[in-house]
């Protein structure tokens, strides 16, 4: 498990809104690592995959957001990303997640 901590994507964003940037630019960087944490869950078989620690400070405090991929929201991820993919033209993406789909669905 510490191993996997330090794989972990950290990004800084100082003082910047952490919503404002998870609603814009995040997402181009938050998808992709959704995905990948997805995968990894799926071919491992695992609950749970933290995919990326965003950090910031809030009222001068620094204060860090996990995002993380479960099971019993991989659906759910999955449709969101499959979404946002096809806004921004990430055709490999969509074919990604239309593979983990059926993958699901075979079990």
């Amino acid at each position: 498990m510490i191993e996997e901590e330090t794989k972990i994507l950290t990004i800084y964003l100082g003082d910047t809104d952490i919503y404002e940037w998870t609603q814009g630019v995040g997402k181009s960087i938050l998808m992709p690592q959704l995905l990948i944490g997805c995968e990894i869950m799926i071919n491992e078989n695992i609950e749970e995959h933290k995919c990326a620690r965003v950090e910031v400070l809030l009222r001068g405090k620094p204060k860090a957001f996990d995002f993380a991929v479960s099971k019993s929201h991989m659906n759910d991820t999955l449709n969101k990303i499959l979404e946002w993919s096809l806004e921004e033209e990430e055709y490999e993406m969509c074919q990604r997640v239309k593979e983990l789909q059926e993958k699901i669905q075979r079990f």
